[in-house]
């Protein structure tokens, strides 16, 4: 251990820029901003759920940070996130491991049952900083990128005519926020039921609707206008495919959910959803989309790859148990 590394301090309001430089030096494919990261903290329910950061200092320079804490989408008691990251040039000298360390101290003090993170299998040096440490692989996420602007719309001319021939119409939450005063509570109500069907390590856990909006429709990423909706005949929410705003980084967007309804799925209303969501990012100017899938969730994996959609380096979901 150099003397460079002293010992970590818990993170205060001072520094959110410092940590979303920092973050942004180690992710600079991911930049996040300190709105979002504001936001975050803001509509965090710190009466129901715990989380925590420490910093590393070096020079008087923020130069790492760890954080940890329950995730209230998918709430288990004993079960944490974690996320460490140091500066590239403030590495190999001890910063990590304090960070580590500290944060392990806080969860095993709180009793905690296991803790799980990811990192992309391409970062060799910080996968083999976790694994030495007893992390195991759980899952793989397959991060991809679509390149809107040359998109063969013709291979998919189908997709919109197949879902109208039943009935199904193609919108979007601010057309519909606009004629139905309801909108809000539909989309609420189908995220939570698509959400239920998302593989993931652990379980789903139902949010209420005043949490919803304040992670949904208040989040500053959120896109009224390209929140695409598949209604039947009858006026029933089946499907959504979302993109959200990134606003460190004008040359992408996020695709965000994709989901139908059980009832509806094989009938193409996926597809035609997500081909709404290219049209828009197309007009926004972006020149790609990126998107997360877990290595399970194969039929939108599939639409992915029909779309033309190239698969990145994995993300690797590992896991660290303290406790049985």
């Amino acid at each position: 251990m150099t003397e460079a590394a002293t010992a970590p301090r818990v993170f205060t309001p001072n520094d959110y820029e410092p940590w979303i430089a920092g973050a942004n030096a180690c992710y600079p494919e991911y930049p996040f901003s300190v709105t979002e990261m504001r936001h975050w903290d803001e509509s965090f329910d710190f009466t129901r759920f715990f989380k925590t950061r420490f910093v590393a200092e070096e020079g008087g320079r923020l130069v790492g940070g760890v954080e940890i804490g329950h995730r209230p989408g998918r709430f288990h008691p004993d079960r944490y996130l974690f996320d460490l990251w140091v500066v590239p040039d403030a590495r190999r000298r001890g910063h990590g491991t304090r960070l580590y360390d500290a944060a392990v101290a806080a969860l095993v003090a709180r009793n905690a049952a296991a803790a799980t993170g990811s990192i992309k299998e391409s970062m060799t040096e910080g996968l083999e900083f976790i694994k030495r440490r007893g992390w195991v692989e759980m899952r793989r996420d397959w991060e991809s990128r679509l390149r809107v602007a040359n998109f063969d719309f013709a291979k998919f001319g189908s997709a919109g005519e197949r879902v109208a021939k039943e009935g199904i119409r193609v919108t979007t939450f601010a057309d519909e926020s606009g004629r139905d005063p309801q909108a809000e509570r539909k989309a609420h109500d189908l995220i939570s039921e698509i959400r239920r069907d998302v593989p993931a390590t652990d379980p789903a856990t139902d949010e209420t609707f005043e949490q919803w909006q304040k992670h949904w429709t208040g989040s500053p990423s959120f896109m009224p206008d390209a929140f695409f909706i598949a209604i039947d005949r009858d006026g029933r929410w089946l499907g959504m495919s979302n993109l959200e705003r990134q606003l460190e980084d004008g040359s992408f967007v996020w695709q965000g959910l994709t989901g139908v309804r059980r009832e509806a799925r094989g009938r193409g209303v996926a597809m035609a959803l997500k081909l709404r969501t290219v049209v828009h990012a197309q007009r926004m100017g972006v020149d790609h989309i990126k998107t997360w899938n877990d290595q399970k969730n194969q039929p939108m994996l599939a639409i992915n790859e029909a779309m033309g959609f190239k698969k990145e380096p994995a993300w690797l979901r590992l896991e660290k148990r303290f406790r049985d």
